[in-house]
């Protein structure tokens, strides 16, 4: 099952970027289009293609399939997963079932590599983004992609409709070497899971990272009406966005299918 999509979509895309050429960094076509959403038995996410040695590979967050709320990220103990995937040219929601083989990383890191028996997307017109986190620097910018808010957006072209990832901006704030994870600035929301992180744009866009998560902050707030919250009453702590993002090296992805190189083969050109 090769999906090709429609030339509606590629044209919306290319008036897409050039609306946003005054940014500094924005998404290509390529990379939007590898960008879908995700559903396991456990919620939806975000995943993502990336082509290694002429091979095609999806990536996403390991807790989309096991159900993990935090580290300990859980382990997947079938060789081979279904998962569903949003058509992005379907009418409304329309989810494709499809099988793939898990390739995990041995630690607790929270990447998957999955397989599909079969080429997916049409790379006649869709090259893959390098998948390198090399160029990222301290304080730089960074974007990332995902479906966010319950799902994406439709962008209407021609006569037709397409789903699309909502896209953030953010700033490289800190890093793990140890488990090669990196410590964005920038807001993540539930669905952005699974995502890529990537800078530049044009033929220097590259996938760098993927979105695992967010740090939680304890926040102190007050209870009661005003007579009582002037009388200094006991506060309680919950739990809010820190603003501080959790993502993990592309290069754990990359690693796996170096050793593992079972994705399908794309013909030469």
């Amino acid at each position: 099952m090769t999906v090709n999509l429609r030339k509606e979509y590629f044209r919306f895309a290319l008036l897409f970027l050039c609306s946003l050429c005054i940014l500094r960094a924005q998404p290509t076509y390529n990379a939007l289009s590898r960008t879908w959403r995700v559903q396991s038995p456990y919620g939806t996410g975000t995943i993502f293609s990336i082509d290694v040695d002429g091979r095609e590979y999806w990536v996403t967050a390991a807790h989309i399939l096991t159900g993990a709320k935090g580290k300990p990220y859980g382990r997947i103990t079938d060789k081979t997963v279904e998962l569903q995937l949003l058509n992005p040219g379907g009418a409304g929601v329309q989810w494709l079932p499809v099988k793939f083989s898990v390739l995990q990383p041995p630690n607790d890191v929270d990447i998957v590599v999955l397989v599909p028996t079969a080429l997916l997307l049409d790379g006649s017109n869709n090259t893959s983004p390098p998948a390198t986190s090399d160029g990222l620097l301290f304080g730089g910018p960074c974007e990332f992609m995902g479906y966010a808010l319950g799902g994406g957006w439709r962008a209407k072209m021609g006569g037709g409709s397409f789903w699309m990832p909502f896209i953030k901006h953010c700033t490289i704030s800190g890093t793990d070497s140890e488990s090669r994870m990196w410590i964005l600035d920038g807001i993540n929301n539930p669905g952005f899971s699974g995502g890529p992180v990537f800078l530049g744009t044009g033929n220097d866009l590259k996938f760098a990272a993927v979105i695992s998560g967010y740090y939680l902050e304890p926040t102190e707030v007050m209870k009661g009406n005003a007579a009582q919250l002037a009388l200094n009453v006991p506060k309680d702590f919950v739990n809010v966005n820190s603003g501080f993002i959790i993502a993990y090296d592309i290069s754990h992805a990359v690693d796996l299918v170096k050793k593992n190189p079972l994705g399908p083969k794309r013909p030469a050109k």
